[in-house]
């Protein structure tokens, strides 16, 4: 008895085609949350906001052209002191010659030459490798703290369009208080529509101020976002640095480095625009009887060129003006930091005191609108004067505001000048 071979076995609910529908549909909404929900982590682990000015920092340096290219620029000074070795300049060039006359092979040569290295030549050029390898470590030191410098500019740019923003907010707040409490003094009879029109005048006032806040911080934002990503929520004060010879700025190292490779590419170029000697070595067979045997002879040769190079020439002439150029660069940069860095002390010194100034005008105004608010409520004050007050307030408020961020901003002035990463 033959057994009827076994149906596949199916599920029933997608026998119906809308059944199939629904369930791929099912699925594929599955995967795409899925899939929502690993980019939203994804990008939730790259888009964390640095907590101190050294996270930002370290977050902009990653992001440096020149961190991506070190490795590289590391490689090619490795090669250029490989190439500084041995007795000959660029790899031998083999030739061969053959001469096919009418009764067959009369003539084979073959052979190597190669161009001579002066006596020093090698090590001259080893040591402008050398001193290229310090270039290349000075100039990324160099890069990180000029973008040190542009996120601490950025950082305090920053957290003063905040500062000055919740300010301006503050005093929004109280101007929509006062416009409300003069509407409702103006509809009893109690005020003038003329001091409703003033409350109107200030409340638009006071917008301005803060839709140019809101702009600023925007600016501000955009700015730091392009160095750091996104910003944080606070911005805590760096600590002071100690003052450093002039000579450990990473600026001079860099300038020392650079006037150093120059000058040792130059001593190394005067090598390239001598006359180049090419030595040879061959071995030629021939024979003057197609059925001879051949004879054998052993070539060397010199080759001497007529004159040198103008080329070569030129680009040591030019070798040497960047030597003489990177060496004036050297006193130029000393001088300019030290201006920089009796600046950004001065700076230092002078912040703390502004900050204490800011904070007793500011103190002396809030006790001068509080008496004034007194005033208008016994009758003795108009709206006028006491909007006055208040602007006064205000505005001190506003530079208490910016004078505390400028003493931090200070801090990071005077370390920026002394040549230390945050």
């Amino acid at each position: 008895m033959k057994h009827a071979p076994p149906k596949p076995v199916m599920i029933a609910s997608i026998r119906s085609p809308l059944c199939a529908i629904v369930v791929i549909a099912c699925a594929s909404i599955g995967l795409a949350a899925h899939s929502v929900a690993l980019a939203q982590d994804a990008v939730a682990t790259t888009t964390t906001a640095p907590s101190t000015l050294r996270e930002a920092t370290a977050l902009a340096i990653e992001r440096l052209p020149d961190t991506a290219a070190y490795q590289a620029l590391r490689d090619q000074i490795a090669a250029q002191r490989r190439a500084a070795r041995g007795p000959f300049v660029g790899p031998p060039v083999v030739r061969g010659d053959v001469l096919l006359g009418s009764s067959g092979f009369t003539e084979q040569e073959a052979g190597v030459s190669a161009a001579i290295r002066w006596p020093g030549e090698g090590r001259a050029q080893r040591l402008a490798a050398n001193r290229s390898g310090a270039v290349v470590d000075a100039t990324l030191d160099e890069a990180r703290l000029t973008v040190a410098g542009e996120v601490r500019t950025a950082w305090w740019a920053l957290a003063s369009a905040r500062a000055v923003l919740a300010v301006e907010r503050q005093q929004i707040g109280f101007a929509d208080l006062e416009l409300a409490q003069v509407r409702r003094l103006v509809g009893a009879g109690e005020q003038s529509r003329r001091d409703l029109l003033i409350a109107q005048g200030e409340r638009g006032t006071v917008q301005a101020r803060l839709s140019a806040a809101e702009a600023e911080l925007a600016n501000a934002l955009a700015a730091f976002e392009a160095l750091a990503g996104p910003p944080p929520d606070e911005f805590p004060t760096e600590a002071l640095a100690r003052e450093l010879e002039i000579e450990v700025h990473p600026l001079v190292r860099a300038a020392l480095a650079r006037a150093a490779a120059a000058e040792a590419r130059a001593s190394a170029s005067r090598y390239s625009s001598r006359p180049r000697l090419e030595a040879s070595v061959g071995v030629r067979r021939e024979r003057s009887d197609p059925r001879g045997d051949y004879d054998n002879a052993l070539i060397l040769g010199v080759a001497v060129p007529l004159g040198r190079n103008p080329t070569a020439v030129a680009d040591a002439a030019g070798v040497r003006a960047e030597s003489i150029r990177a060496s004036a660069e050297v006193a130029r940069v000393r001088t300019r930091l030290a201006a920089d860095q009796a600046g950004a002390a001065h700076r230092l010194a002078l912040s703390g005191t502004a900050a204490t100034d800011a904070q007793a005008r500011r103190d002396a105004l809030a006790e001068a609108l509080a008496l004034t608010e007194r005033g208008r409520r016994e009758g003795e004050i108009g709206i006028v004067e006491y909007l006055r007050a208040r602007q006064a307030l205000a505005a001190a408020e506003r530079d208490l505001a910016t004078a505390r961020v400028a003493a931090a901003a200070a801090v990071s002035s005077f370390n920026q000048a002394q040549g230390v990463l945050p």
